[in-house]
């Protein structure tokens, strides 16, 4: 609970953080001005207090990567991209697999190169790691297609898919790091 009352003295108005409010008392002689907040009443439990602290909307653009302009070029997607040896998708609608280029919390991109698809067309597909199902009927909206390779934007995924999107992220991440390792030890010191 430290971390929450941490929290709350932080974001809270009655009086605990030394705002201007913190001397004041509620009560028919007092009146709140325009800049004056009226005092919220001192939980008197755990359970008052998590009933009493009440977090605003999510701000999503705060939880991930939401850099925009890079280098010059806008980004297409908000989410760091990791590439993953062995990914594919299978995409029963077109009964074919097809590697994945990046991958990324928000979506993926897959090598195809004809026809050409549509934009807003949303595609059901399976996510393979060496040939192995990772998860099955992962709904993704097709954000672009260019210079062969399909980017696609996850779209109401269930808590099993989401979990393992993650999983598999975090395996690119961890063959990012032991490619940086083996470079590594295999250049000299300076």
């Amino acid at each position: 609970m430290g971390i929450l009352d941490s929290l709350g003295k932080i974001f809270s108005k009655s009086g605990k953080d030394g705002s201007p409010a913190a001397g004041k008392k509620a009560g028919p002689a007092a009146r709140p001005g325009k800049d004056d907040a009226a005092p919220t009443p001192k939980p008197s439990s755990a359970q008052d207090r998590d009933e009493a602290f009440h977090a605003g909307p999510v701000d999503e653009g705060a939880l991930g990567f939401s850099i925009t302009i890079k280098d010059g070029k806008i980004t297409k997607r908000k989410a760091f991209r990791i590439t993953v040896d062995g990914l594919a998708v299978f995409i029963p609608r077109l009964g074919k697999t097809f590697p994945v280029s990046d991958i990324s919390a928000s979506g993926l991109g897959f090598r195809f190169l004809k026809p050409r698809i549509k934009c807003g067309v949303k595609i059901r597909m399976d996510l393979l790691i060496n040939g192995g199902r990772e998860v099955e009927g992962v709904l993704c909206k097709v954000m672009r297609h260019e210079q062969g390779v399909v980017g696609c934007a996850f779209t109401e995924l269930d808590r099993k898919q989401e979990d393992a999107v993650s999983r598999i992220v975090l395996e690119g991440e961890k063959q990012l790091a032991a490619r940086r390792n083996a470079s590594r030890k295999g250049k000299p010191r300076s």
